[in-house]
């Protein structure tokens, strides 16, 4: 999972700090989650983000090479019950 902020982790917005809070909530309340599921936090105005991805409006979650969120803070529940579907069509 590739979450795309604005900038560095000390200047990221309101938005990106929300979004990377709820990523770690969930990470620690699911071990299933953090066992297997690989997390980077990256610049979305990165060479590499805007080459991988096109434009996008931080704060933006990809999946598998599939933008989920994009431009808001993710909602914890719909965001967990995307990574339980990624896991079980994994297996």
């Amino acid at each position: 999972m590739h979450v795309l902020l604005k900038g560095e982790e000390e200047n990221y917005c309101a938005k990106c700090c929300k979004t990377m809070n709820i990523i770690e909530r969930i990470l620690a309340s699911i071990p299933e989650f953090k066992e297997k599921i690989e997390v980077s936090y990256e610049d979305v105005y990165s060479n590499y983000a805007i080459k991988k991805y096109g434009d996008l409006t931080p704060p933006a979650i990809v999946i598998d090479d599939h933008v989920i969120t994009e431009g808001h803070v993710p909602i914890m529940k719909k965001l967990a019950r995307d990574l339980f579907n990624l896991l079980e069509s994994a297996k």
